[in-house]
């Protein structure tokens, strides 16, 4: 999944800002940057020499990297049954894996492999992956736990610069959490794709039920799980998510479509489109955070709350909320949300009350844009929508979802600043 966003100046400035975010984070969460004990270098597909250097790395008393030359990893059988089968090692001490990038270094079950999950981070370990994919992790028969198809952390992992894809987990209804990722500890996605990945129990793409969550710059797509399509944050979860784009997720037996939050959860500069549920909150199902400068549209909560299902210990600001334009259509809110003002939303009754500077109607939305380069999924505005420069400037970060500057005299509501008239 190379980049595609042109210029190398733009690539090397996107990677440096998403490397001051994380940094930050790392020091916020008290999570130090490891320094490299040793450094072991892969050949390109030798699964023996990546086995072994998570081994060595385990045994070692500094902070060990694993550099993985262009290639297809391709692991055919499990290596212990830690929590459940893992192809890997599980990871004890910190370690970085790094690759060539997401395109170029792809870790994954071999198809005919019996099941289990790639990889597995213990509550001692620290894993950064940093340009790899992790793909084909499958973990539905057992032994139980289910948790985690692609990779389990009880410890802290970040995720930078890579993919999850592909992977499953869950046996039954219920069972299983976390098709891509099942975080019970310390989870920082960041520059990062999450996308096609399964689960028959909550959080199709990422399962988030202790610790924290950070999601920076990065796209959770086309996930399926029962509740929370895309992402589900557990009580008491910190989550943060700023950047993003939560598409085309699917929750099955429960809300929350794209996200479903029983923690409080801040939203920023993200897109929450075409996600779907029968249950209620298409976009995001959850009773409390702040939603600011988000655009939350085209997404399907069945017979009631196409975009939230909330309580007004939800705040928007400077929002899109978009439902139904159609008379009579269902909902664009289950329950109601409180406004900080200069919001635009399709349904006036979204909100317990409207302040003065909020707007109602068609906020005249494009067609949905993705260029592949994580968290740059967005819809744009139209000319002449009324989002355009009715946001509260004093609240706006100085980019955009994208990093585009936003206009300082007058930015727009929602993700994306707009094309003027």
């Amino acid at each position: 999944m190379p980049r595609q966003d042109g210029a190398a100046g733009n690539s090397r400035k996107y990677r440096w800002k998403l490397w001051v975010v994380v940094g930050a984070l790392a020091v916020a969460t008290g999570l130090a940057r490891p320094g490299a004990a040793a450094v072991v270098e892969c050949a390109s597909g030798d699964v023996a020499c990546l086995i072994a250097a998570v081994n060595a790395a385990n045994a070692s008393a500094g902070a060990d990297t694993i550099q993985l030359q262009p290639g297809v990893y391709s692991l055919m059988a499990p290596d212990n049954d830690t929590d459940g089968a893992n192809g890997l090692p599980s990871i004890t001490s910190p370690l970085t894996i790094i690759g060539a990038g997401p395109g170029n270094t792809i870790i994954e079950r071999e198809a005919t492999a019996p099941d289990f999950r790639l990889f597995h981070v213990a509550q001692t370990g620290v894993l950064k992956l940093q340009g790899v994919t992790a793909r084909g992790g499958r973990l539905r028969n057992g032994p139980f736990p289910f948790d985690g198809g692609g990779l389990l952390n009880l410890g802290t992992a970040i995720i930078s610069q890579s993919a999850v894809t592909d992977s499953a987990t869950g046996f039954g209804p219920g069972s299983g959490a976390g098709g891509g990722i099942a975080s019970l500890g310390k989870l920082v996605i960041a520059g990062s794709i999450i996308s096609r990945n399964t689960s028959s129990g909550p959080g199709g793409g990422v399962s988030s039920r202790l610790g924290l969550l950070a999601v920076l710059n990065s796209t959770i797509s086309s996930n399926r799980g029962d509740f929370g399509g895309g992402l589900f944050i557990g009580d008491g979860v910190p989550a943060t998510i700023i950047g993003t784009t939560i598409a085309d997720n699917l929750a099955t037996d429960g809300s929350g479509g794209g996200v479903f939050s029983s923690s409080a959860v801040a939203i920023i500069n993200s897109t929450l489109t075409g996600n779907r549920t029968n249950f209620g909150g298409g976009g995001l199902a959850g009773g409390s955070g702040i939603i600011v400068n988000t655009t939350i549209a085209n997404n399907d909560g069945g017979f009631s709350g196409d975009a939230l299902f909330a309580s007004s210990a939800l705040a928007v600001y400077n929002t899109i909320v978009s439902g139904s334009l159609v008379q009579f259509g269902p909902p664009a809110c289950t329950g109601q949300v409180t406004s900080l003002g200069n919001n635009l939303f399709t349904q006036a009754d979204c909100a317990v009350s409207l302040l003065s500077n909020d707007l109602t109607g068609d906020p005249r939305l494009g067609d949905f844009v993705d260029d592949g380069t994580p968290g740059h999924g967005f819809l744009p505005l139209l000319r002449r929508s009324p989002a355009l420069n009715a946001a509260d400037a004093a609240a706006c970060l100085p980019t955009d979802q994208r990093g585009r500057r936003r206009n300082a005299k007058g930015c727009d509501i929602g993700a994306i600043e707009g094309v003027r008239p």
